[in-house]
């Protein structure tokens, strides 16, 4: 007759280095799938970086001009957000078109008729202000061009510049819903080849006034909740 013996229950084993190190860096791979970019990295168009210093040196000149016009009381995300914008409308325009044929006398038109706002800046913001203006300049030249030529390969004459531009602007975005472009998800989203914008965050807002603060232009009594290291000054 044989026995049945009751085993000891073995005390529980310490996790091995090998599998805690394992673990630490699936922890580590998981945590860096929530953004593709590198650090620092605000936007990517077809391996051209902009980073999150040039969104905020911009979104700084944007604060500044936006308090000469009198409405400095909003969120510093909302000019980040704007800043983006801007500069990845120009790296896209960068990549569709050539700049280079662009004609420096019509960079100069733009620029001459930004004089005013650069005139109310502050020293330490004309550098950045002069570097973005110029190629926004550019690309918006860039962009009128090539709807020009657009409508006109479609038997349009005449065109004017505003239909040239609203055709170019849909090119851009055709073309930016084709490109490799990624954002950091504390800007937002390319959705159908636009930038939509997040939260600031990668959680999820939930109360009503979290979702009041997505959105891209928020009331004047949600701004005036914000501490002023999130608003401009």
């Amino acid at each position: 007759m044989k026995v049945s013996r009751t085993l000891p229950t073995r005390a529980r084993r310490r996790p091995s280095r090998r599998r805690v190190a394992v673990l630490a860096a699936g922890a580590a791979l998981l945590l860096s799938s929530c953004s593709t970019n590198a650090p620092g990295v605000a936007a990517d168009v077809n391996g051209q970086r902009i980073t999150d210093k040039q969104v905020d040196d911009f979104a700084q000149v944007l604060c500044s001009l936006s308090s000469q016009g009198g409405s400095s009381d909003q969120p510093s995300s909302t000019a980040r957000f704007s800043s983006l914008q801007i500069l990845l409308g120009n790296e896209l325009a960068a990549g569709m078109t050539d700049l280079s044929s662009v004609p420096e006398t019509s960079v100069s038109q733009a620029m001459q008729q930004l004089e005013t706002s650069r005139d109310s800046l502050p020293e330490s913001l004309k550098g950045t202000f002069d570097t973005v203006a110029r190629e926004y300049a550019q690309a918006q030249t860039a962009v009128i061009d090539l709807g020009r030529k657009s409508l006109e390969a479609q038997g349009k004459k005449n065109v004017s510049d505003q239909d040239a531009f609203t055709e170019g602007e849909r090119l851009r975005t055709q073309y930016a819903s084709k490109a490799d472009v990624q954002i950091d998800p504390r800007f937002g989203t390319m959705e159908n080849g636009q930038l939509k914008a997040g939260d600031g965050s990668l959680s999820v807002p939930v109360s009503d006034f979290a979702r009041e603060a997505t959105a891209a232009q928020p009331s004047s009594s949600l701004v005036s909740q914000l501490p002023a290291s999130q608003k401009c000054s």
